[in-house]
């Protein structure tokens, strides 16, 4: 399986949410993950930290075809803002796109015009997926959620919560649940919850 995370607009959770589908997806079976990002995130990601590192091989998007045999998933983090050509190239290479969206004013407008661009190239395996999504009393994430749903995108039924413990996990070089966090715990279950729902269908 190929997941492809990408958005026209940086900042909402592209690496954050591919380092865990990674993470997930290699606890079923060799997963890579593909850093097409200009500033190598996933790749500074793997690079930090002096413990175990991350589960799964990172390698930068030129290298892509020669390491590709003997993995049975992979995840590409793209960058931000890619050319048309780029958009509808990831999108026709990959069986399901994921579209982080923050439930913020800045970032919902690159969400519009990326979905606004997925409409336009007549995309249909991708997916929505809530980041970042801040905790009650807010009621950002469910109005944003509620748009979606009513304008008929689809749409992750889990979402991923706004929490201290994935900076941590970054500056780790770690997956979330590899860190001491009380929260740890809540946050892997939100990625492990989207893997899921990604592999079942």
């Amino acid at each position: 399986m190929i997941v492809t995370v990408t958005s026209y607009k940086g900042g909402v959770g592209k690496t954050t949410t591919s380092i865990h589908l990674a993470a997930y997806l290699q606890r079923l079976a060799p997963t890579l993950l593909v850093d097409g990002d200009g500033i190598r995130s996933a790749t500074k990601w793997s690079q930090r930290g002096t413990g175990q590192g991350l589960p799964f091989k990172v390698i930068p998007a030129a290298q892509m075809a020669k390491h590709l045999r003997g993995y049975e998933h992979v995840v590409i983090d793209t960058e931000g803002n890619p050319s048309d050509e780029d958009f509808r190239e990831l999108a026709e290479g990959c069986d399901l796109m994921v579209i982080p969206a923050e439930p913020e004013t800045v970032a919902t407008d690159g969400l519009i015009h990326t979905l606004e661009k997925l409409q336009a190239l007549k995309v249909e395996r991708y997916k929505v997926l809530l980041t970042k999504v801040p905790p009650p009393p807010r009621t950002e994430g469910k109005q944003l959620r509620e748009m979606l749903i009513a304008e008929g995108f689809p749409l992750f039924a889990p979402e991923i919560p706004r929490l201290a413990a994935f900076e941590k996990a970054a500056a780790g070089g770690v997956p979330v649940y590899d860190i001491k966090d009380e929260r740890a715990a809540r946050a892997w279950d939100a990625y492990e919850a989207v893997g899921k729902e990604i592999t079942n269908g």
